[in-house]
């Protein structure tokens, strides 16, 4: 382990191994790393090139993002993508399946829909989702949807209509310059827009017109009156939501126990929810600075996280503590890039808990650790202990 980390440092790229109380991360970035132990093992080779990962339940292969292979072992399911092209797999029932697309083939659970087959797309494509059928030519130009309880048609711009049973009824003719809803359960309503001059919607519980849709908006409910003049510049609203715009110059939204606001949108924006008890919130004054903390004092439980882009971040989970000394990830901290590229570019990291401190500078180019009473100092990966003894670093 000397010697790799020697090579690491030489290669600008360092030892990484890390063990928690199921799981050993090890690897020399940002050429591999591998998580073994836990519920899922994981191996990353020049992330993001390829990435493997296997559990009892799935195993699963990608390369970049346009190859993809999942495998169900327990389910004999698979499926293989080279998107967006081919397509192929074999379902829970032992059904074959491949697609070249657009030329034609069939799919299986694919997005939101059960199956999916098609020719020469767009000309052609037929989709099922649980008892629902529908059939596409020219897509988006001629579609049609039919159900139990729903019934669609659309000859797209010109005419379509659309119908749920107890839920609602809604058409439009030459789209988007006029569109309607009808409610179809108990409490009723009806609506249109005649884009882009006027809407309206009337309904026992919310009376809404629209001048210049979606610019100009007055809504009024029992317990909601919300005002756009326009959006979405200046929007206010009270009642179970209240909110008061003056975007992108400054704003704040509260529903319930969940609050937000911005500065200068999209610059600095926070939001937070809960209470003394239990919540969180977050900051952000982009793309500097990032905080975010949740607490659960029933579970005696605190955790927050912090980052000052590029220089510094810090974590604190209870009693633990770490600092890191660069953090080039502008972005929220992902496991995958604490992996691969953080110890990369990682010059100084401080840890501290209740009876401990260590730090490391240079993934062990020089070091100190402190355990209860046990005093330790690290030199070119090699440790030496109160009692003399030297060991390789572990990181």
């Amino acid at each position: 382990m000397r010697l790799l980390s020697v090579i690491g440092v030489v290669l600008g790229v360092g030892l990484v191994f890390f063990s928690s109380a199921e799981e050993v991360t090890k690897g020399i970035p940002p050429l591999y790393s591998t998580v073994q132990g836990g519920e899922v093992e994981r191996l990353d080779v020049l992330w993001p090139l390829y990435s493997r990962t296997q559990s009892e339940q799935e195993k699963t292969q990608r390369f970049l993002w346009v190859g993809f292979e999942r495998t169900l072992p327990k389910q004999e399911r698979s499926r293989t993508m080279l998107l967006p092209f081919w397509f192929s797999g074999v379902t829970g029932n032992g059904v074959s399946y491949r697609a070249f697309f657009p030329l034609g083939g069939t799919i299986y659970d694919f997005l939101m829909f059960d199956q999916v087959q098609f020719y020469l797309w767009p000309l052609y494509a037929k989709t099922t989702v649980n008892d629902q059928k529908s059939e596409m030519i020219l897509w988006p130009l001629y579609a049609r949807t039919q159900g139990p309880d729903v019934e669609r048609l659309r000859f797209f711009p010109f005419y379509g209509r659309s119908k749920k049973e107890g839920v609602e009824r809604s058409r439009f003719i030459m789209w988007p310059f006029y569109t309607s809803v009808e409610a179809l359960s108990e409490r009723g309503g009806e609506g249109f827009i005649f884009f882009p001059f006027y809407g309206q919607i009337d309904a026992p519980h919310l009376q809404t017109r629209w001048f210049l849709p979606p610019f100009f908006r007055f809504s009024d409910a029992p317990e909601q009156r919300t005002r756009y003049v326009p959006w979405p510049f200046i929007q206010w609203a009270e009642g179970t939501v209240e909110k008061r715009y003056l975007w992108p110059v400054v704003g704040r939204k509260k529903v319930k126990e969940d609050r937000s606001g911005f500065i200068a949108w999209p610059l600095i924006k926070w939001n937070a929810s809960g209470d003394e008890k239990a919540g969180g919130q977050r900051v952000q004054v982009a793309p500097i600075y990032r905080h975010r903390s949740t607490w659960d004092a029933s579970r005696a439980i605190y955790e927050s996280e912090w980052k000052v882009w590029p220089v510094a971040r810090g974590m604190r989970v209870d009693q633990r503590s770490v600092i890191d000394v660069l953090a080039l990830w502008p972005f929220e901290r992902a496991a995958v890039i604490e992996r691969n590229w953080a110890p990369c570019w990682r010059l100084f990291r401080i840890e501290k808990s209740e009876n401990e401190v260590e730090w490391s500078l240079l993934h062990g180019v020089l070091g100190y650790k402190r355990s209860g009473e046990q005093q330790s100092w690290q030199f070119c990966f090699l440790r030496f202990g109160e009692a003399g003894e030297s060991s390789t670093a572990l990181k």
